[in-house]
Order: structure tokens, then C-alpha cells, then sequence
């Protein structure tokens, strides 16, 4: 009876010693639980053998995360952060990691190295009011149709630098060295004639009610022309945000890309523009967005609207839940989608969705 009551007590003071310790350590466990239930359609034709209408419950990027640091000197500090997604629908780990790193920190600014979202695409995270549901940006921001080599990416392999904030201007660097296999960069295998190697850059103000952004990324030889020749494409962005109070947010984003797609022209380009606006009333947020990406300018009827409608109503600051319309509709050559949904060919896809974000935290 004694060794029993010694186990559990041992047992107690290993609970209670584990958050002293992770405080001690300067360590956080976090994430977020994203469900939503989605009515999708996407006008699929009768004979193409595919339904053209579906409910589906969706996980909608949902994430476990463990991040800390530790002070090695007085202008040193080591970060680290481990991310994974968790699929909520199937109750399983996400074989997609997402922001994993380890890195250094000081008065110098932040090097890091892992896993990591490109410079181009952290410039416009920030004002996506709809950020991992499915009229999430990035169904027309930093990817042209179905293009399978698409922009504002997280990409393994990277190499992180940041300048400490100065008057608002933080800049941004990132190179990711390999973008296609995360052994191929690795001697002896390494390719000696496809470098698919990625750099972005990014300057971005951020002080008061205004966040301004410009930010570039090139694909180095991303496109294929054949016969053992590559090309490079790049693209630029350029990112808006003010914050007129009372709850009031309006966000822009206009870029120029050029296409990696096979079977189109090296460098065929196309720029799009992106709008939105959040106004909260009360614990209820009210959102919208609109986006228009053009033609490539060698290939006519290939491009696409976009179009989004939701409340979002706060419980709490981390629990929310929403009701949410988009749509996407392309052009007779366009394939543009939603996020995680691909598009049909000339087709309007869209989503009614009823989400859950709970968002939470052991600090």
C-alpha cells in the first residue's frame, strides 16, 4: 500500500513539475481545431463520369504545434518550432508539415532553417481574412490556374533571414535549395542540370493602421522546355492593409506571375488583384473578398473571378465559428479552384460552408 501511495505521488509531482519545467524552458504547446461542413459544387458536366455537387466534412488545415527558446546570452537566443497539420476528419497526422525550424535570434535579427513559408507568401498571410477555409487567398493569390509549380509556397529546405523591425521596416529572405525532393539536394545525387532551387524577398512597413508589402520569388528552373533545357519564372507582389478602427479592415494585393505550366509559352505571365474587408460589429465580423485574375497574355479565356461572403461570430478570442460562401468562376480555359478543391475547366466551382476555429494554448 505504501509503494502505491509513493507511485502516485511521484506521479503528481511529475504533472506538476512538467508545465514548471516547459515554463523554465520558455516552451508553448499550441494549435487549432478547424472543422467545417461544406456543400460544394462544381458544375462537373453529366458525362464526365464525377458527381458536380458533394457534402463533405473538411479539416480545413488544422494544427498541432510545439515552439520555445532558450536565452544562450544576452544578444542569443535559440528558437525552434515543430508543426504539423491534424486531420480532424480521419483522425490522423497530416503527412504535410508545415512551419518546422530551428534558428538563431538576437539584435541581429532571425536566422532559421527547415521547413518554412517563402518571404512572398509570409507578405500577404497577413491580410487574409480568410486564411485555411475555403476562400482562403491563395485561390487566386500566387498560383496561375492549375499550375502545379505555384507561388506563396511553404517549401522544405529553406534557409530564413529577417532584419530586426526598424521603423516599421522588417526585410525578409528566403532560399530554399532544393524545392522537389528534400534528398535530391544532397551530394552525390544532386542534379547537376535542374537547379529547382526557389529565392523570395520581401520589405514590408508595419506600424499603426497601415501595413505596406513588396515581395519577390523566382522558381529557378521551374519550367520544363524539354530536351533537357529548363527556365526560370518569378513573379512580384505587392500587398495593402489599413486599419480604419472601430473594427474596420480593408486589404490588397496585386501581383504579376509568370507560368511554369507545361505546354505554355516560357514566361507566359499574367497579373491578378485581390480585395478585401472585415467589419466587426459587436463579437460578430463581417467579411468579404473579391479577386480577379486575368488572361495569360499568350493564352485567351484563362482567367477566373473569385468571390467570398461570411460572418464570423467570436465566443471567445479563440473560439469562432462561421458561415461562409465562395466561389471561383473561370474563364472557358481556366481551371482555378478552391482551397483544397481543383476546378473544372471553364467551370464555376463553389462552397456553402459552416465552420468551427478553436484555436488554443498552453501559455
Amino acid at each position: 500500500m505504501k509503494k502505491k501511495k509513493l507511485a502516485v505521488l511521484v506521479a503528481a509531482g511529475t504533472l506538476v513539475a512538467m508545465p514548471l519545467a516547459a515554463q523554465a524552458m520558455d516552451a508553448e504547446v499550441y494549435g487549432e481545431a478547424h472543422v467545417s461542413v461544406d456543400f460544394s459544387d462544381n458544375e462537373a458536366a453529366p458525362t464526365s463520369g464525377n458527381d458536380d455537387s458533394a457534402l463533405s466534412v473538411n479539416s480545413n488545415t488544422s494544427k498541432l504545434g510545439f515552439k520555445g527558446s532558450e536565452k544562450l546570452s544576452d544578444n542569443l537566443s535559440v528558437v525552434w518550432q515543430y508543426e504539423t497539420e491534424v486531420e480532424l476528419d480521419d483522425g490522423t497526422l497530416s503527412a504535410k508539415g508545415r512551419d518546422s525550424y530551428a534558428g538563431l535570434k538576437g539584435s541581429w535579427g532571425l536566422f532559421k532553417a527547415g521547413n518554412l513559408s517563402n518571404a512572398m507568401k509570409k507578405a500577404s498571410s497577413k491580410i487574409d481574412i480568410f486564411s485555411n477555409s475555403r476562400a482562403d487567398h491563395n485561390a487566386m493569390v500566387g498560383i496561375i490556374s492549375d499550375d502545379s509549380k505555384k507561388y506563396d509556397n511553404r517549401q522544405n529546405n529553406t534557409i530564413w533571414y529577417s532584419t530586426p523591425k526598424l521603423g516599421g521596416v522588417t526585410g525578409v529572405v528566403t532560399y530554399s535549395t532544393d524545392t522537389d525532393d528534400k534528398d535530391s539536394d544532397e551530394l552525390p545525387g544532386k542534379s547537376a542540370t535542374r537547379e529547382l532551387s526557389d529565392i523570395s524577398l520581401s520589405i514590408a512597413y508595419d506600424k499603426g493602421p497601415l501595413y505596406l508589402a513588396i515581395a519577390t520569388e523566382t522558381m529557378n528552373d521551374a519550367k520544363d522546355l524539354g530536351a533537357g533545357a529548363y527556365d526560370d519564372v518569378s513573379g512580384t507582389k505587392l500587398v495593402g492593409r489599413w486599419d480604419f478602427g472601430q473594427g474596420t479592415k480593408i486589404g490588397l494585393v496585386y501581383e504579376d506571375l509568370e507560368s511554369a505550366e507545361t505546354g505554355v509559352a516560357s514566361g507566359a505571365a499574367r497579373s491578378a488583384v485581390y480585395l478585401n474587408a472585415a467589419h466587426k460589429v459587436g463579437n460578430t465580423t463581417y467579411k468579404a473578398a473579391y479577386g480577379q485574375a486575368d488572361d495569360l497574355d499568350n493564352a485567351a479565356d484563362t482567367g477566373a473571378s473569385h468571390y467570398a461572403l461570411a460572418a464570423y461570430h467570436s465566443y471567445s478570442k479563440d473560439t469562432q465559428l462561421y458561415t461562409m460562401y465562395t466561389a471561383t468562376d473561370n474563364d472557358d480555359n481556366a481551371t482555378y479552384g478552391l482551397k483544397d478543391m481543383k476546378g473544372v475547366q471553364g467551370k464555376t466551382i463553389s462552397a456553402l460552408s459552416f465552420g468551427l476555429i478553436k484555436r488554443f494554448s498552453s501559455k
